[in-house]
């Protein structure tokens, strides 16, 4: 091979590397640009997300304030018939629970085999079984 194509070889490699170096800098650059683009848009959204969060713990705040004001309100059933008893001019007086029903209907439960003698019991003693302590 002469010099003169070496010479020729060598710029042909020189311009063919400098035509991928130049595809490789503009794919560089669109990446980067896209790139750029997303986090934009990403940071817009991010915003938006961050507004709406506010939003709601406060709507979610307002609830729960709205929850404790009608909870302090909420009389039950026992203080309404305590409230018409009072104004009628008689004592309300609590019911006697008997403390040795309980347990033996709760000994009673314990010692039933599963099975659905033992489920329907539990329906008719539901209340008891979980007021026993």
């Amino acid at each position: 091979m002469t010099i003169e194509e070496r010479a020729k070889a060598a710029e042909a490699s020189v311009l063919s590397l400098t035509a991928e170096r130049d595809d490789l800098r503009k794919t560089v650059e669109a990446s980067v640009v896209n790139v750029s683009a997303d986090l934009d848009a990403l940071k817009v959204e991010s915003a938006a997300q961050s507004q709406k969060i506010l939003e709601l713990e406060a709507a979610l705040a307002e609830a729960n304030a709205k929850n404790a004001e009608l909870e302090a309100s909420k009389a039950t059933g026992s203080v309404e018939a305590a409230n018409i008893l009072a104004a009628s001019g008689v004592d309300p007086v609590a019911a006697p629970v008997v403390s040795g029903a309980i347990g033996s209907i709760v000994e009673q439960y314990a010692s039933m085999p599963a099975g659905p003698e033992r489920r329907a019991f539990f329906k008719m003693h539901k209340a008891l079984l979980f007021s026993a302590k």
